[in-house]
């Protein structure tokens, strides 16, 4: 289902959705490319901002109401779908509890070095989630000799140098605990606001900004799970309301195999049970 990024360096840009009080669910998405397949697909970026966007305004899902945007929206999908790589987003039920027994305080003392005493505990949880998903990407896709390099949305979880750091060992000893390795290459992670950070960051980040709102939006009418089996659920094209979130669907749904994507979904039975499901779109939504 999704494509090798083993070849080169492992390009990793993320960003996410859902964290106001009034949503129902969260959305972790990840963009997995590798520095090759960037190099060959920048030719094409640079030419859809020359036509739609010469004026360097960044895409956003919360701005793609505003006509410029929206107008560019269409050639910026079609522009993305030729980027080898994957797409990976994790949406997750508000109900769903802390991923550690015990909640953030036993994170913070699981993880002394990781965390200030006093940080925000919703902080706290959104760390090891994001951590968790970190490690789960490289254990999974990438080499132990293989470099990776991951752009994030600067948001709370990393916008200090201090977490930062303590991020990224919370993050190393996440990816040994699940991969073993005595001799990885280097990780490297900064956000979209570094000065260090390339000047297509953004472009890439704003793939991963798109889905995660679209599927946030779309989280009342995906299915959650049905069973252990292999299943095809038609979803009706006027469930979808928001005209963002129907464009981007129907874009993964009508998507290249160059670019791959899948859902991971995280959502509560009646009896408040954790169920996981992976889905994935097909034609039209």
């Amino acid at each position: 289902m999704l494509v090798p990024v083993t070849d080169g360096a492992m390009i990793v840009a993320s960003d996410y959705s859902g964290q106001h009080k009034e949503a129902s669910h969260e959305a972790y998405s990840f963009l997995v490319t590798t520095d090759q397949a960037l190099d060959a697909w920048l030719p094409s970026l640079r030419a859809f901002r020359q036509r739609w966007l010469p004026d360097s305004r960044r895409i956003s899902f919360k701005k793609l109401n505003e006509p410029v945007r929206w107008r560019a929206l269409p050639a910026f999908l079609e522009t993305v779908g030729n980027l080898s790589g994957n797409l990976i987003t994790i949406l997750i039920d508000r109900r769903v509890g802390s991923f550690m027994a015990g909640g953030p305080d036993a994170t913070v003392d699981a993880f002394p070095d990781c965390f200030s005493a006093h940080a925000n505990r919703g902080t706290v949880e959104k760390m090891f989630r994001l951590a968790s998903f970190v490690a789960l990407i490289l254990s999974g896709l990438r080499r132990e000799d293989q470099v990776s390099n991951w752009i994030s949305d600067h948001d709370e979880a990393l916008d200090t140098h201090d977490k930062r750091e303590q991020f990224a060992r919370l993050a190393t000893y996440l990816t040994f605990g699940l991969t073993g390795w005595r001799k990885p290459a280097d990780h490297w992670f900064g956000t979209t606001e570094s000065p260090m950070a390339p000047y297509w960051s953004e472009d890439v980040a704003a793939v991963p900004d798109l889905v995660a709102g679209a599927y946030c939006q779309m989280s009342g009418f995906l299915p959650a799970f049905l069973g252990m089996k292999t299943w095809q659920v038609r979803m009706a094209p006027s469930s979808v309301e928001d005209r963002r979130a129907h464009a981007i669907g129907d874009w993964l749904a009508n998507g290249r195999a160059t670019l791959r994507h899948v859902l991971l979904r995280l959502e509560q039975d009646g009896n408040g049970e954790v169920r996981s499901s992976a889905q994935a779109f097909m034609g039209s939504t």
